[in-house]
């Protein structure tokens, strides 16, 4: 009786774990996205106007392009959609064909927000 329970035990313990470690993930090996950057719309939309650079890339992750212009420093960031979750996004590490959601931020010389611009 014991060792029956035993085995049940065992198998219920190897069965949570495989199913707990199985399920929607980022591709580690993908070449499109950046690791680890599944973003919500909310932690999106936490940047604001007057953030700094350190928070934003705490938040957002590295920019899929950066450039310097008379304005400042603008990084944009591309975003796509995961299919199995609604309002999840993942950072793009090139910038695609047809631009479909991103966000643009122009940073002061300070590293300061100056000006938002998106489309989620």
């Amino acid at each position: 009786m014991i060792k029956k329970l035993l085995i049940l035990s065992t198998l219920a313990s190897v069965l949570f774990l495989v199913s707990c470690t199985s399920g929607n993930k980022v591709q580690a090996g993908s070449t499109k996205v950046h690791p680890h950057t599944a973003l919500r719309k909310l932690e999106i939309d936490m940047i604001k106007v007057g953030d700094g650079l350190v928070k934003t890339e705490a938040v957002l992750g590295k920019s899929t392009e950066k450039s310097i212009d008379p304005s400042g420093t603008v990084m944009v960031w591309y975003f796509a959609e995961d299919r199995d979750v609604p309002e999840q996004y993942y950072t793009l590490k090139e910038k695609p064909d047809t631009v479909e959601k991103f966000l643009k931020l122009t940073f002061d010389p300070k590293n300061k927000i100056t000006a938002k611009d998106f489309k989620l």
